[in-house]
């Protein structure tokens, strides 16, 4: 650069007046310095926009990423959502499988209770028509035909403790032991009047009927309302399973949409993600560029600022030491274009003068 001034400057001098250089010479620092000032202004005004746009990317990042955790909240919403709902299936299922085992006991119970209440009302009447047997026979009995009929009566009792209800087991047991007639210590031949004898049978078989009769009016009741009971009972059964099938129609459908939202919520997250690397790569090569821009301009600046110095240099030299010996200068300048004396620039002792020479190759 320093070579390519002198030359430029020798080059004038040559075409023209040693007096113009001084102008020259101010025409190119102007120029280096329009230029240097152009090229800081320039790169003030391109730093500046893109610095700006680095910002608003790193913030639309930020915004990208603040979208993108909404995104995954939604996502884990949905998921959460078919969690809950599908374990609310599965309790529904269970609850459903749970009512139709209790309608089955139900049903089952009310059958074996059924066919008990049968099988005692049939005991019962059984019981009830030997009571009337026995208590008839007693109306025509002799003296000598009590005898025998006390082993009807026995046979009777053995008849009456062998029913299966277990009710008329214990109230067998009860009349035993407190108001029947131990036949095997009874005589009644030898008893002495036997209308007091068979008014004691007759009481006692009166007493047996009264308390089979209300027995058997009991009995009745409670198969009444065993049964109005147990098909309350089954027909709330059957509205909550009507409730659970509708809820489990319900909630299988809301599994149904809450999927499909959940596809939805994920597309949606993976954009979110997407766009948001697609910033940051963005802001990267714009911070990259920038970088590159700013390298480019510190050369470009370093280049102006030392063209600048020179000029600045060179014009201070040309003014305060050149000018004043023009013609003397001007032979120092032919006999170097000539090449009178020298075989170079560097040792040529004719060329410009001293102070010039050092001062350009110094610089």
């Amino acid at each position: 650069m320093k070579s390519l001034l002198l030359l430029l400057v020798v080059s004038v001098i040559c075409q023209n007046e040693v007096d113009t250089v001084e102008k020259l010479l101010a025409d190119l620092k102007g120029a280096s310095a329009v230029e240097l000032t152009t090229l800081n202004t320039d790169f003030t005004v391109s730093k500046n926009l893109k610095e700006n746009i680095i910002f608003n990317l790193g913030k639309a990042y930020q915004e990208q990423n603040f979208l993108c955790a909404s995104r995954d909240k939604s996502v884990n919403d949905r998921e959460s959502d078919i969690d809950k709902t599908n374990k609310f299936i599965a309790y529904l299922q269970k609850r459903l499988v749970d009512n139709n085992k209790r309608i089955e006991t139900l049903d089952t119970n009310r059958c074996t209770h059924s066919s008990n209440y049968i099988e005692r009302v049939k005991n019962d009447n059984m019981t009830l028509r030997l009571i009337i047997f026995l208590r008839n026979s007693l109306q025509n009995l002799d003296n000598n035909q009590l005898n025998r009929y006390g082993a009807y009566v026995e046979k009777f009792l053995t008849m009456y403790k062998k029913a299966k209800i277990s009710e008329l087991v214990e109230l067998a047991h009860e009349f035993a032991d407190t108001m029947f007639i131990d036949w095997n210590q009874i005589q009644p031949s030898s008893q002495g009047n036997i209308n007091t004898v068979k008014g004691q049978l007759i009481d006692m078989l009166n007493d047996m009927e009264r308390y089979i009769r209300e027995q058997i009016k009991n009995a009745q009741d409670l198969e009444i309302t065993t049964g109005v009971t147990l098909a309350d009972f089954k027909g709330a059964i059957d509205i909550e399973n009507e409730q659970i099938n509708y809820d489990l129609q319900s909630e299988q459908q809301n599994v149904q949409k809450l999927e499909e939202q959940l596809v939805q919520a994920r597309l949606a997250a993976v954009s979110c993600r997407e766009k948001g690397i697609a910033l940051q790569q963005q802001q990267q090569r714009a911070i990259e560029d920038l970088k590159n821009e700013e390298i480019q301009y510190n050369k470009n600046k370093a280049r102006l600022q030392e063209e600048l110095n020179l000029f600045t240099d060179v014009y201070r030299i040309y003014s305060t030491q050149v000018g004043t010996s023009e013609d003397k200068f001007k032979q120092r300048v032919d006999d170097y274009v000539n090449d009178r004396k020298v075989d170079s620039y560097e040792r040529s002792q004719y060329s410009l003068s001293d102070a010039v020479r050092k001062q350009v190759q110094n610089e």
